[in-house]
């Protein structure tokens, strides 16, 4: 139970002390996020086809084709946050969290060394995001293989998918809350590769309950725009009207860009509360 209250603790400081220096490297990557969405919507334009056609592509050729496009925009968007959070993310988390630990170690949340922080945790953080990616791929390919089919002979249909999706994306949240804690060992004084990246998953392993405690208590509010959207594409594009998937998958980027934020700032308090891990 000490846990669980240290947890809520962090969730609350980290709402309170919301400060926009902190914030901002998730901004970045929101608004390339944003872009993505905007150039999927005007596949027409030449800018369109350049900025986001090349993914949707990799669909098939319909995927290009209006409204056919809205049908895949999701698929290419999860890919491309992907490519985004592993390439950009690997420096942005990391210089987020170093603001966010700078008044925790008496320095100022900008500066050469908090951004030389930043930069030295990008390789650990790259690793973890890609450990963890490949975690989720095997996570999915077995949903789909074993699970999935024994939960639809139980529930069949829609629950059925429901329930599916519902385990996929509370595993998900598990290897999260996991793998969280490699950044955020990264960015400290004297980190090592190694520190960040073992240490950061024993931490992650070691405080599993109170961190995915965290996780949930934040990311809950994008399962409202994400479950529309990856369940019931298809009644969206044809009963509706196909840009309301664009319209979702915008405001779950904004959404999701404060989430993650307000999670990797109550893990990183949570974490400097509990003290360094011994590696």
């Amino acid at each position: 139970m000490g846990e669980v209250r240290g947890a809520m603790a962090c969730v609350r400081e980290a709402w309170r002390d919301f400060r926009w220096i902190e914030y901002r490297p998730f901004a970045w990557i929101m608004g390339a996020q944003l872009l993505f969405v905007i150039c999927a919507m005007n596949l027409g334009s030449a800018w369109g086809v350049a900025g986001a056609g090349w993914l949707l592509r990799t669909a098939g050729e319909p995927a290009v084709h209006y409204p056919a496009s809205f049908l895949f925009m999701s698929y290419a968007y999860a890919r491309f946050e992907s490519i985004l959070f592993a390439l950009a993310g690997s420096f942005l988390i990391p210089l987020s969290l170093a603001r966010i630990q700078a008044p925790m170690a008496g320095m100022p949340p900008t500066g050469r060394e908090t951004v030389g922080r930043a930069v030295r945790a990008y390789r650990a953080t790259f690793v973890g995001y890609l450990i963890s990616f490949a975690l989720l791929i095997a996570w999915e390919f077995l949903l789909q293989a074993g699970p999935r089919r024994w939960i639809h002979v139980v529930l069949g249909g829609f629950k059925g998918d429901v329930a599916t999706w519902l385990i996929g994306v509370l595993v998900a949240f598990a290897v999260a809350a996991i793998f969280v804690y490699v950044p955020i060992r990264a960015v400290e004084a004297g980190s090592t590769f190694r520190g960040a990246l073992w240490g950061g998953i024993l931490a992650g392993l070691r405080s599993f309950v109170p961190t995915f405690l965290i996780v949930l208590v934040f990311v809950w509010p994008t399962l409202i725009l994400f479950a529309p959207i990856q369940l019931k594409a298809m009644l969206l594009v044809t009963r509706f009207r196909p840009e309301l998937i664009a319209v979702l998958l915008a405001m779950a980027a904004v959404l999701s860009s404060f989430v993650n934020y307000f999670v990797y700032s109550a893990a990183a308090r949570y974490h400097w509360l509990a003290g360094k891990e011994p590696e």
